[in-house]
């Protein structure tokens, strides 16, 4: 069930790096019913500029205290008023929204792969499976600097890549994950961040006959299946069409839609 909250509590706002923040709102209705996977779409201002909310990952939820927590980055007008929010100001949010991952497995080895802000859902699906499977995440980004909520958010077991060395691998994610893949088998995986990362991570695991799930990152409007603006082409599971990623998705099997 989805919920219309006009008015809900900011409870913190922490800048992380130059352009990344996590931001915690009371919501109890939506973190009580929220799985990983889903989003968050947020009205920014009262105003008309920006007209079209902004659809954001949910990053963790805090049941007990009814709180939702996001990571999110600037990247434009919308995510730019976000950030200014403080402690004590309140948002309109609609969620939670969309088809979340598949969770129904235990006692499993499992693979998390995340590139960037593309992280944020990965660390409430860890929440979610930590307690029953055997979860190894490789997460991404361009610098140490866009990683330093994972430490922070989740105490699994992390195996980080920059681009520029910074910290970790230097280079790609994928390449932690095909170093590891020589090495075990895992009952399935998971990912999310860029569209090249995606495309890469599914040839790999594709090739390793490994059941991937993921999560696409697209620009929404209407956020409830009915505008089309956010389509995408079927994959080789079915027949060939369009999928509404904020309604059919944001989370598939990969090949229910085409990547490559």
């Amino acid at each position: 069930m989805k919920y219309h909250i006009p008015q809900a509590l900011v409870t913190g706002q922490e800048k992380k790096a130059e352009s990344t923040y996590l931001l915690s709102f009371h919501a109890p209705e939506i973190a009580k019913d929220a799985q990983p996977g889903q989003f968050v779409h947020i009205k920014t201002i009262e105003a008309y500029d920006p007209l079209l909310r902004r659809p954001i990952s949910i990053c963790y939820v805090d049941r007990e205290k009814g709180l939702v927590v996001l990571w999110y980055q600037v990247v434009g007008k919308g995510t730019k008023l976000l950030s200014s929010l403080k402690t004590g100001d309140s948002i309109d949010v609609i969620g939670p929204l969309g088809r979340g991952f598949d969770t129904a497995i235990s006692g499993e080895k499992i693979y998390l792969i995340g590139g960037g802000i593309g992280i944020a859902p990965l660390i409430f699906l860890a929440q979610s499976l930590k307690e029953e499977n055997n979860i190894t995440a490789f997460f991404g980004g361009k610098n140490k600097e866009q990683l330093l909520p994972v430490n922070q958010l989740t105490s699994i077991n992390c195996e980080l890549a920059t681009e520029d060395g910074s910290i970790g691998h230097q280079g790609f994610v994928t390449d932690l994950l095909l170093r590891r893949l020589a090495l075990e088998k895992p009952a399935r995986a998971y990912a999310c961040g860029p569209n090249g990362m995606l495309e890469q991570t599914a040839l790999i695991t594709r090739k390793h006959n490994l059941p991937l799930q993921v999560s696409l990152e697209s620009v929404m409007a209407c956020g409830v299946g009915a505008c089309l603006g956010c389509t995408c082409e079927k994959g080789s599971s079915g027949e060939e069409g369009w999928v509404k990623v904020c309604k059919e998705g944001p989370v598939f099997w990969e090949d229910e839609v085409k990547l490559l």
